[in-house]
């Protein structure tokens, strides 16, 4: 995954994001399309939970990837397939 140097508190955006999808964005899809599909939507959510994570005083990054998790799969996820059906459904055959 990653390391933070023992003086620094928080690791840099691409550690940040390349940690959560890696780890954590586990999208039940072997379609590698539809994987990036959700990764290119998720960018601003991504980047709101880093900048709140720089605001950590010890950089705990659980919570803010355990966040991540629930906003995408409760909040977005029905959304992002509708979204990806409707620009894909004629590649499907």
């Amino acid at each position: 995954m990653f390391k933070k140097k023992s003086e620094e508190k928080h690791i840099s955006y691409e550690a940040f994001a390349e940690g959560f999808r890696e780890d954590w964005l586990g999208i039940p899809s072997e379609d590698a399309r539809f994987y990036n599909f959700v990764w290119d939507a998720i960018q601003a959510d991504v980047k709101a939970s880093y900048e709140d994570y720089l605001g950590t005083p010890k950089g705990q990054i659980r919570s803010h990837y355990t966040s991540l998790v629930g906003m995408i799969y409760e909040e977005k996820y029905e959304g992002l397939v509708e979204a990806y059906n409707e620009i894909y459904v004629d590649e499907s055959w």
